[in-house]
């Protein structure tokens, strides 16, 4: 079935192919979502659209994650043992 799409929506994917970051890709897949018509021939493309929405956000996530920590005590081994004391 046709999804007979509005002039914005296709502006809106303009923007998201050409955006850089994931903000700006998350910004434009989520006005593509508002601006589409919902009726029975646009199902799948809205679906399609909540899963690249998902998608995005998963992989923001993953980039913010927790600064991992080194070490700040380090012991050389000497010897044939390594005692810690704390």
């Amino acid at each position: 079935m046709p999804a007979n799409l509005p002039p914005p929506y296709f502006e809106a994917e303009r923007r998201f192919r050409e955006a850089k970051t994931s903000e700006e890709k998350l910004e434009a897949l989520e006005e593509m979502l508002t601006i589409m018509p919902k009726h029975k021939g646009t199902d799948k493309l809205r679906a399609d659209l909540r899963r690249r929405i998902a998608k995005v956000k998963e992989q923001s996530q993953q980039k913010k994650g927790g600064a991992r920590r080194d070490a700040t005590y380090s012991i050389d081994k000497e010897g044939a043992a390594q005692v810690v004391l704390v």
